[in-house]
């Protein structure tokens, strides 16, 4: 398909509407373990990153490739891409399933094939890019720029149906400039709360903080105490594994293997342990996040428009829920998750603004921040 032409998303397209097993699930499909995710959620749903990786993938010509990625001392284990002039290249070692012609002709195509630059009448990338997520399938939201008005710019979910061949049923559209306006409200709000009694919004942080905190360290020290039993458990398999080998119980080379399988497992263990404790011994940093998030309130309290690094130390992630109602009445519901806090629940708060925006002729959308979902 690609001599023919096709693009890698073009291929993609075709090879899910054919049913064609993406790599993980084929080989799980043959009860053989491949490396990567251990589930695929939609063994049929391609994506274009694969078609392009499996399109240069030189091995298939019957190469040997060596060194195509480092690390950078025996100690930091991080393995690192290599650039292509350092690799060692082994031609014609095993038997080839691609012609060498015809996969040099698909490298020239690709090279050919550049990335698209932005268009400058589409205007600068939103700042709320990398924020927002779907509130039903929880993948992110993409950017796009109208392509009749320029002027309208909007976020759909990357996993819909509709525009990306995608599980989630619905598009969770929602326009850039809604998305600005009603975070700037629900910051203001934040930040009025602040100005009227610092103390009583300090304690709210706190008290959410501490709750927060509180879960997180029930649940690491549940696993904390999980893997130290595991690993006691590993210890006395190994130690009985010993003694059947030296009674003869046990083969040598079902000894290896099995003595192997416990070591990898009990370094993982101890890894696991070490990051917990690190985990349980980081509690006392909280105070400092949490003096942190007020001063950025207190930034954005002096600033007259939002910038995308004030909006990074503010909010994690904001959540995005399918429209509901018809015409007039069409309601759309978002969820602000903050740095450090999460979701924030405001007692006593004053009469609060809305936010309606008219997204085409006869249709308006009210957007609502629901505390009762939190």
């Amino acid at each position: 398909m690609a001599l023919e032409g096709k693009g890698a998303e073009t291929i993609a397209r075709i090879l899910q509407e054919r049913k064609v097993l993406v790599p993980m699930a084929y080989w799980q499909s043959k009860g053989l373990p491949r490396g990567g995710k251990k589930t695929q959620p939609n063994p049929y749903r391609w994506c274009k990153t694969t078609v392009q990786k499996i399109l240069t993938q030189q091995e298939y010509c019957g190469d040997v490739i060596n060194f195509k990625t480092y690390s950078k001392s025996f100690k930091n284990k991080a393995r690192l891409e290599n650039v292509p002039e350092n690799w060692a290249v082994f031609k014609d070692v095993h038997e080839p399933i691609i012609q060498r012609a015809d996969f040099e002709t698909v490298q020239k195509r690709i090279a050919k094939t550049k990335r698209r630059a932005p268009k400058p009448e589409n205007g600068a990338k939103s700042i709320f890019c990398d924020l927002l997520f779907c509130g039903d399938c929880h993948k992110k939201l993409r950017y796009h720029t109208n392509t009749i008005n320029k002027e309208i710019h909007y976020f759909v979910c990357a996993n819909n149906a509709v525009d990306y061949r995608g599980s989630c049923p619905g598009r969770h559209y929602i326009r850039a400039d809604a998305v600005e306006q009603v975070v700037t409200l629900e910051l203001r709000r934040m930040a009025e709360m602040l100005r009227r009694d610092e103390s009583a919004f300090a304690e709210l942080l706190a008290q959410k903080s501490n709750k927060e905190l509180l879960k997180e360290q029930k649940r690491n020290e549940a696993e904390l105490q999980k893997a130290i039993a595991r690993n006691e458990t590993v210890a006395n398999l190994y130690e009985k594994l010993y003694e059947d080998n030296a009674t003869g119980k046990v083969s040598d080379e079902w000894f290896m293997q099995l003595s192997h399988k416990y070591e990898a497992e009990r370094l993982e263990l101890k890894s696991k342990i070490t990051a917990l404790q690190r985990k349980l011994a980081e509690s006392g940093q909280q105070k400092q996040e949490r003096d942190g998030f007020i001063e950025a309130v207190r930034q954005f309290m002096r600033m007259e428009h939002l910038t995308a690094p004030l909006l990074r130390e503010l909010i994690d992630h904001i959540d995005v829920f399918e429209t509901e109602g018809k015409g007039k009445s069409r309601t759309q519901r978002i969820l602000i998750y903050y740095r450090f806090v999460g979701y924030i629940e405001m007692p006593a708060a004053p009469p609060r603004e809305s936010y309606t925006a008219d997204t085409r002729k006869g249709v308006a959308v009210s957007y609502l921040t629901d505390r009762q979902t939190a």
